[in-house]
């Protein structure tokens, strides 16, 4: 019998039971928004402080991750194929998903014709979007998880160039464990968790605040459609790989993205998903933590889906200049949207800052609804993320398999 076959994961024992807790929490949260407005809006501090604790400990995670691939990229004999083929697939993918995010914002034109009233929907944005643009702090802020990645990419370089190179890999998986134990054990609360995030989320917005907005918010859940199923599908199938029996794998961790919102919850959880399946240990530890910065195909699509939104719904005028250049700075605005909840609508306006001919004025208005489209973005970043890591590996085991075999 393989031993990965008969390897007992924590999402296999924990998370099958988690969803039937997931959505008793996700209908609970949903029922005391409605019934209980002014209780469930005191809900929200309780989700907040539970994402600040869970990136404190997810950050290090990703970090070691990073340190651990970037050291074992040497004893990988094909190492400059996986380095290639991940760069051509994440600039692809990521390409890709911007223009699918254009291309249905402009046929759908989610912002003409809203009839929306601004002044009936009284909204505010929270102090952690008050962006000073070009401070010092704003931009540590913004660059965070980036900065970690420079980071540890140049210790795991440094790493390969030290003779103790077999402890400090120990020190990292023992490390990496620990911490893997510690959020799962923090898991266990999720369901509190969703309880109160929903609660807070029904209790502040409500159906009344989505309605004027649902084109918006179709768009971008039908554009992820298309780009999972549609341009997931065509890669996948050209290399051979059965997407639908994939998503059905990591159904457990997909629930989670949902119901947190957040693509990172089920970072730790990937890993040992993957590799209980067989993929390769040494390629998912190099793409995957890469993937949480440089492959989030949900952020490109919502950042280009709204931008649109935003054009129409002021009614500007942009020429293909100007969309070349929107183009470009959302291909890099969305490498911030790989934090918590809300990451990605900072990464909006961060790219509305950059780009000056959208203005913000109204921009309240998107994050109304943006917790709505959070959902599918947390979801498209972490299906894409994890294909890439399956695809990559997969095609550079099917080429060692060959070499053996000649």
């Amino acid at each position: 019998m393989n031993p990965l076959e008969s390897q007992k994961t924590f999402t296999g024992k924990y998370l099958k039971n988690l969803t039937l807790y997931v959505f008793t929490a996700m209908m609970g949260g949903v029922l005391a928004g409605h019934y209980a407005p002014e209780q469930s809006i005191k809900l929200g501090v309780v989700s907040r402080y539970f994402f600040m604790i869970l990136e404190t400990l997810i950050l290090p995670v990703i970090f070691m991750a990073v340190m651990y691939g970037i050291s074992q990229l040497s004893e990988i004999k094909n190492a400059k194929n996986v380095i290639g083929q991940t760069i051509l697939y994440f600039l692809i993918m990521s390409s890709v998903a911007i223009m699918i995010g254009f291309i249905f914002g402009l046929v759908m034109q989610p912002g003409s014709d809203t009839g929306i009233d601004v002044t009936r929907i009284k909204t505010s944005l929270p102090k952690t979007f008050e962006i000073k643009d070009g401070s010092l702090s704003t931009l540590l802020y913004l660059n965070r998880h980036g900065i970690f990645l420079l980071l540890s990419i140049l210790m795991g370089i440094a790493m390969n160039l030290t003779p103790k190179k077999e402890k400090f890999l120990r020190i990292l998986d023992r490390g990496g464990n620990i911490f893997y134990t510690v959020i799962k054990y923090l898991y266990i609360i999720l369901p509190l968790i969703i309880f109160c995030n929903i609660a807070y989320g029904v209790s502040v917005y409500g159906i009344n605040t989505l309605l004027p907005l649902s084109k918006v918010v179709a768009t971008v859940y039908i554009a992820d459609i298309v780009f999972i199923f549609g341009v997931l599908g065509l890669v996948s199938y050209l290399f051979k790989f059965n997407l639908w029996k994939f998503l059905l794998d990591i159904k457990e961790e997909i629930i989670l993205v949902v119901s947190t919102s957040s693509s990172k919850t089920a970072f730790p959880l990937i890993f040992e998903k993957m590799e209980s399946q067989g993929y390769s240990r040494k390629i998912l530890r190099f793409i995957i933590p890469l993937g949480y910065n440089f492959n989030l195909a949900g952020a490109c699509i919502y950042l280009s889906v709204t931008c649109c939104f935003l054009v129409q719904f002021y009614n500007i005028s942009l020429n293909v200049q100007d969309y070349i250049w929107l183009f470009i700075i959302i291909s890099i605005t969305s490498k911030t949207a790989s934090g918590v909840p809300g990451s990605g609508f900072l990464a909006l306006i961060f790219t509305l800052n950059r780009f000056g001919k959208i203005p913000l004025t109204d921009i309240a208005l998107l994050y109304s609804v943006d917790r709505f489209m959070n959902e599918a973005r947390s979801v498209t970043n972490f299906i894409g993320i994890a294909v890439s890591g399956a695809i990559i590996s997969k095609i550079n085991q099917h080429q060692k398999s060959k070499t053996h075999s000649a």
